[in-house]
């Protein structure tokens, strides 16, 4: 019998312990997401915001563009200029070069269409 109880008692040790550890984890988990779902969101700030919309602008007139609608690729091309002019000011000495790029296609697209 003492033979038994010398090797049945470190496996109960064992799996108590596993146990106590597990639900030490289980529970961290539970009050870290808890406190992750009442934190606020985080708040995009304006140069995130006008960084996505000129990429959308961006997007938005090389698709029209891509399809022959040169037209209506125009206000798109516009609006991705005012974008990064806007970023530019927001970031100085950032954006540069996608706002030249910008400009030149909003150039490229007047002249195709006439209007420069």
């Amino acid at each position: 019998m003492d033979l038994l109880h010398m090797l049945v008692r470190p496996i109960i040790v064992g799996a108590l312990l596993a146990f106590v550890g597990w639900l030490s984890v289980t529970v961290r988990k539970r009050k870290v997401a808890q406190a992750e779902a009442a934190a606020p969101a985080p708040v995009e700030d304006r140069s995130q915001t006008l960084l996505r919309q000129a990429q959308q602008f961006d997007s938005d007139r090389d698709s029209l563009a891509a399809r022959g609608q040169r037209a209506d690729a125009l206000a798109p091309a516009q609006a991705a200029a005012d974008s990064w002019r806007e970023l530019t000011q927001v970031r100085p000495g950032r954006f540069q070069t996608e706002l030249q790029a910008a400009l030149t296609r909003l150039d490229e697209l007047q002249k195709t269409l006439g209007r420069a």
